[in-house]
């Protein structure tokens, strides 16, 4: 559990270095729980980072000045599926993990998402069982399994599709 209290906030494309670090770390550490790959990343410039940073409205969770989780939150464009967006790229670092920081994260794109849009969707890999609890935990419920969705090292993961609807209707 980290000593430090967590804030958690918006990462500025300043801070491009420490989200590599630990977007990366999370690609070489679990791999089957992202549709990118460590080798694709690690190829790009810091540059493309600040830019994913800007785009994907990344959120950081910080540890005095470590940056220990990441969740992103990823509109969708066009007139008719604007009332969606994507939570994305969620990841704690393991001496991180059971501190409730994954929870802080959601909730901190949940608010950001709220008034924006009507509904966060997202995809877990179906062996993710302890990212699954915490999607069901937050509120989040499974619409549907996209079979075969990824392909790593020859074998298959399907993905859970998940949503949290943000409006009563």
């Amino acid at each position: 559990m980290p000593a430090d209290p967590i804030e958690i906030r918006l990462l500025t494309p300043d801070e491009a270095a420490l989200y590599r670090d630990i977007r990366l770390d999370g690609l070489r550490e679990t791999p089957d729980a992202f549709a990118s790959t460590f080798a694709r990343e690690d190829a790009m410039t810091l540059a493309w980072f600040a830019e994913r940073i800007v785009r994907g409205n990344i959120f950081g969770a910080f540890s005095g000045d470590a940056l220990v989780g990441v969740a992103g939150y990823w509109p969708q464009e066009g007139a008719k599926v604007s009332h969606k967006a994507g939570l994305w790229g969620m990841y704690v670092r393991p001496a991180a993990r059971g501190s409730g920081i994954g929870g802080r994260l959601i909730e901190a794109v949940v608010g950001h998402a709220t008034g924006r849009v009507e509904l966060l969707q997202l995809g877990v890999a179906s062996g993710n069982e302890a990212a699954l609890r915490l999607y069901r935990k937050m509120g989040f419920s499974e619409y549907g399994r996209e079979m075969k969705a990824l392909k790593q090292d020859g074998r298959y993961i399907d993905e859970i599709l998940m949503v949290r609807f943000l409006t009563p209707d």
